[in-house]
């Protein structure tokens, strides 16, 4: 699977989901940032980014249009990727909610059904009950064609999975919570959330690395 990250500068949330995901050796990353220069060296402070040898890149179509997935460090870095290619709807989430899916596909055995459905598909809807989404899963294709039957899972599940809750402001004057989709940016946020930030690109991206095994 070709994975495309994107952040703002692509010194910091971006580059850590690439070498977080290039380190587990089962996919094809790069990494660009909507307002990105060309080589710019990453954040020193970013704690998965450690002896990490990178340089920035922009985001341009082609890189869009060459990935089997976009995965953006908020939902603001959507339009751009959008902008760029409108036809990436569908294969674009953000990181956290790409973790969210692929969690939810684990949890209910997507992939382990479309395995099932690819050897024995007769009658295959009337072995589950009523709203089981086993029962939609389509069989797991040849490997050739996996990387795209996985985003269009991804992609349904956005209508099955629960959504993530969202923290309330304690007082009216607090400022808005970041949303649970989004990885906070700490250069505009402050330094102090690299940590919490290398944190949930971690925690997102070890079920997508399970997914992407388990699927092969």
């Amino acid at each position: 699977m070709r994975v495309l990250y994107v952040c703002t500068a692509n010194i910091c949330r971006s580059p850590s989901a690439e070498a977080l995901l290039q380190a587990a050796g089962i996919a094809q990353v790069q990494s660009a940032g909507v307002a990105a220069v060309h080589g710019a060296p990453c954040c020193s402070l970013a704690p998965l980014l450690a002896g990490v040898d990178h340089r920035s890149q922009p985001l341009t179509a082609p890189l869009v249009r060459s990935a089997d997935i976009v995965l953006t460090a908020a939902r603001e870095h959507q339009s751009a990727v959008l902008a760029l290619d409108p036809d990436a709807r569908a294969k674009t989430f953000t990181i956290r909610q790409a973790g969210r899916l692929a969690q939810w596909l684990l949890d209910e055995g997507i992939v382990e059904a479309a395995r099932m459905r690819a050897t024995a598909p007769d009658g295959w809807a009337q072995r589950f009950e009523p709203g089981d989404p086993r029962q939609y899963v389509m069989p797991l294709p040849a490997p050739p064609e996996r990387a795209a039957w996985l985003v269009a899972e991804l992609d349904a599940a956005r209508g099955f999975a629960p959504a993530p809750p969202t923290a309330p402001r304690r007082r009216r004057r607090d400022p808005e919570p970041p949303h649970p989709d989004d990885v906070p940016d700490p250069h505009a946020v402050g330094a102090q959330w690299h940590e919490p930030a290398a944190e949930q690109i971690t925690a997102a991206t070890a079920p997508l690395i399970e997914v992407l095994r388990q699927v092969g």
